[in-house]
């Protein structure tokens, strides 16, 4: 035995044989993607508060070792609204202080189709936030030429823009204290206005293999 944190799952997680199902269907609509059929992205979005998000680093060993870093009051924070193509690692974003609603979405969508101008239909998969469902956003993205495919329920595994998430607390993030909300912010701005940086990084996590949760 060793002791060590446990691994926190959605607690309504769908059966094992459901999200096999999701990865096979998955699987054809990669296939097509790569033969040119559309242009296939994951979309979601994430919300950071403006605080510090302590992580590991190496540490002289003992007490006076320790390193400190400055924490803010995290009482505001952004949301980023991003879609990632599922092939190419090209990163698609709308960062706003704003609630994610409808309207937020179909911005998104409205981003990614000048992300996108050819003619080429885009096929976006994406959990089932009830803003996602919206009679409102499903005919903007219809107009877009946009083809909306839904996740199970709560199975944050089977969506990969959630690796590109965890890759920006790492860099933008971890043991990083930003003074005000704009330094904050601007910092994560610049990430994505920069992000070509991280391609080989991206490309590095955007594996097609995913992790079955069974609870």
């Amino acid at each position: 035995m060793s002791y060590k944190k446990t691994k926190l799952i959605p607690g309504n997680t769908q059966p094992v044989e459901v999200q096999q199902e999701f990865i096979s269907e998955y699987e054809k609509l990669k296939e097509k993607a790569e033969n040119g059929d559309f242009h296939l992205l994951f979309f979601d979005p994430t919300h950071q508060v403006h605080n510090t998000i302590n992580g590991t680093c190496w540490q002289t060993r003992g007490k006076k070792g320790t390193v400190i870093i400055k924490s803010n009051t995290g009482r505001r924070r952004i949301s980023i609204l991003g879609a990632l193509n599922a092939l190419t690692g090209q990163c698609s974003t709308v960062i706003t202080e704003n609630n994610c609603d409808k309207d937020m979405a179909i911005a998104t969508f409205k981003q990614i189709r000048k992300d996108y101008p050819d003619n080429k239909n885009i096929t976006i998969i994406l959990d089932n936030a009830s803003y996602n469902h919206a009679y409102k956003t499903a005919d903007e993205a219809k107009l877009l030429g946009i083809t909306l495919v839904f996740l199970p329920t709560y199975s944050p595994n089977l969506n990969l823009i959630e690796r590109l998430w965890k890759f920006v607390k790492k860099i933008v993030l971890k043991n990083r204290y930003y003074f005000t909300f704009a330094n904050f912010k601007t910092a994560i701005e610049l990430f994505f206005q920069n992000i070509e940086i991280y391609t080989n990084n991206i490309l590095n996590f955007l594996t097609h293999k995913f992790e079955i949760l069974n609870a």
